[in-house]
């Protein structure tokens, strides 16, 4: 069952604001009125900024509650095959895609010199330091400070080190092909009456690339389908039996159930 993260976000962020304002506007007291003429000015000014004082640091929690919650589910879905219901993955895969740490072997096996991969390595392994001290102290600093950790946590999220932007699409596909991981999806089927069947999309065809975007997992094909104008049409550069070749596809959805696969680049 598919899960939309936005709605998952609405939804919880709903219930946090509902918890939050019902304290103040559903207490279960009675209120009393009065009338013009019979108004007393007994307010205690005191009182009035102690409360302030205590609305400010809810607000400053549901604020900070809110932030937790959108890092957690950004990191979430990034760790999760994102795939529509157009090109989805199928309920088996040929072979498991083990995600790996990266280390400096595995990078200069790839062709990569082993002073950028060191350097790559330590950046990124700098990041994530420093991502779980900010979330550390975010846990024990005061509400004011701690909107400033939570802003720069997202920050760093935001810019988060990519090993597949840092390599280039190249390098990042034999490194992966080397480390053991899926480097390609392919057909396990074509819907009938969809775009795929009519273009002329068989089971087994390797998807190389989508309008020569380097197709590497479900993801990409994901982004790429979504991208220009319905209708329009564009190449698709696909592998089927040992030999390359180029089907024009209309953009959108194509029909297809996608495995992932592993092939050696050099191939």
């Amino acid at each position: 069952m598919k899960i939309s993260f936005n709605i998952i976000l609405i939804a919880l962020l709903s219930g946090f604001a509902g918890g939050f304002f019902s304290q103040y506007f559903f207490t279960g007291e009675t209120v009393s009125y009065q009338t013009p003429d019979t108004v007393t000015d007994s307010s205690n000014p005191f009182q009035i900024q102690t409360e302030s004082k205590d609305l400010n640091v809810q607000l400053e929690k549901l604020q900070q509650k809110i932030s937790l919650l959108e890092i957690q589910l950004n990191e979430f879905s990034e760790n999760k095959s994102r795939h529509d219901d157009s090109e989805k993955p199928s309920s088996r895969q040929t072979q498991p895609n083990r995600s790996t740490t990266p280390s400096t072997e595995t990078l200069t096996a790839a062709g990569i010199n082993q002073d950028i991969a060191d350097d790559i390595l330590r950046r990124i392994s700098e990041q994530q330091f420093r991502r779980l001290e900010l979330q550390n102290l975010m846990q024990r600093s005061d509400p004011s400070t701690r909107r400033q950790y939570s802003q720069e946590l997202r920050e760093l999220n935001e810019n988060k080190i990519l090993l597949r932007t840092e390599l280039g699409d190249e390098a990042y596909d034999k490194y992966l092909f080397i480390s053991g991981q899926n480097n390609r999806v392919k057909v396990s089927s074509v819907m009938a009456g969809s775009p795929a069947e009519s273009s002329g999309f068989q089971s087994n065809d390797v998807i190389l690339y989508y309008d020569n975007q380097k197709i590497l997992n479900w993801a990409d094909i994901r982004k790429a389908t979504i991208e220009g104008e319905i209708g329009s049409y564009t190449s698709v550069e696909i592998l089927r039996d040992g030999v390359q070749m180029s089907l024009m596809v209309p953009r959108g959805t194509l029909g297809v159930q996608l495995d992932t696969t592993q092939q050696d680049p050099s191939q």
